[in-house]
């Protein structure tokens, strides 16, 4: 009688627990968060880059570029946070901001499966899905032709040289019976060196420094607003990293629009669709240019 009490004890809490479980593996799967729709990827830069592709100067331009690597060099890495804190390589962003701006272009940042296709091609086990005429032959594989393949004249490299925290930072703060408040800056600094090198001849043509600020202000205690939607918390400096992603890919665009302008001989009618304050510096910056001639 005894046992007989314990052992329903004990079965009847399995029982629920299986049930529970039924009942929950029959449940239909909660709809999944999606949160903002993608969009393009957009810089204050794009629309002087999308004005250089519709001039005669760059659709004319007969030069092939190529982009190696932008590696970050600063050595700047959180081993508590999210590690690196600027990509590790930005080669990607310059090969989309050249596409913008109407440049042609071939790939020499990855050529891992063309370099694969080729290997079985010369073994002649690829094939395109049938047989390929190559004058008076039918193969039934993929020929090498000699030549195919388009060499560059411009191949372009840089790498990421400065990452300062707390360039600047200021405002006012007062504090009354231990409650206070305040508005306060704060900035971090990137830059970057970008080279342009002749492929054939290895000369450098084009060397050239940038930097971008990123500057936030504080909306409460120690917590920044960036770019005007995203909040980093200073104290832990890494949570600044999206805002840093974005003033490279910035500080990228506005390298891009001044090689391909140059190298072109574009006349500059599209410095117009550039920020208000690029056009003065680069107004300044040819004015520095001008005094140092005369």
């Amino acid at each position: 009688m005894i046992w007989g009490k314990f052992r329903s004890l004990v079965v009847a809490p399995v029982l629920l627990l299986a049930a529970c479980q039924s009942q929950t593996a029959e449940k239909a799967p909660k709809e999944p968060f999606l949160g903002p729709v993608p969009i393009a990827t957009r810089t204050p830069v794009d629309a002087a880059l999308e004005c250089l592709a519709k001039t005669p100067e760059v659709q004319r331009y007969p030069r092939i570029f190529a982009v190696h690597v932008i590696t970050d060099q600063t050595g700047r890495y959180s081993a508590d946070e999210t590690g690196n804190y600027l990509p590790r390589d930005s080669a990607g962003m310059m090969v989309s901001l050249l596409q913008k701006a109407g440049v042609k272009q071939v790939n020499r940042s990855n050529t891992a499966v063309s370099e694969w296709e080729i290997a079985r091609a010369r073994e002649q086990i690829l094939g395109d899905g049938g047989n390929v005429v190559v004058g008076d032959e039918s193969l039934p594989f993929r020929p090498l032709v000699k030549g195919a393949l388009r060499g560059s004249d411009y191949v372009i490299d840089g790498v990421i040289t400065q990452l300062d925290f707390n360039t600047y930072s200021g405002g006012l703060e007062a504090t009354v019976g231990g409650a206070g408040g305040g508005a306060r800056r704060f900035a971090v600094t990137a830059a970057m060196d970008i080279r342009v090198t002749d492929t054939k001849s290895t000369r450098i043509i084009r060397a050239k420094s940038y930097s971008k600020q990123a500057v936030g202000r504080e909306v409460f205690a120690s917590v920044f607003r960036f770019f005007s939607d995203e909040l980093f918390d200073i104290k832990i400096g890494s949570k600044s990293q999206e805002g840093l992603q974005a003033a490279v890919r910035w500080t990228l665009a506005d390298a891009t629009y001044d090689l391909v302008k140059e190298l072109t001989g574009h006349k500059g009618a599209c410095d117009a669709l550039l920020p208000a304050a690029s056009q003065d510096d680069r107004a300044g910056q040819t004015g520095t240019e001008v005094a140092t001639a005369g």
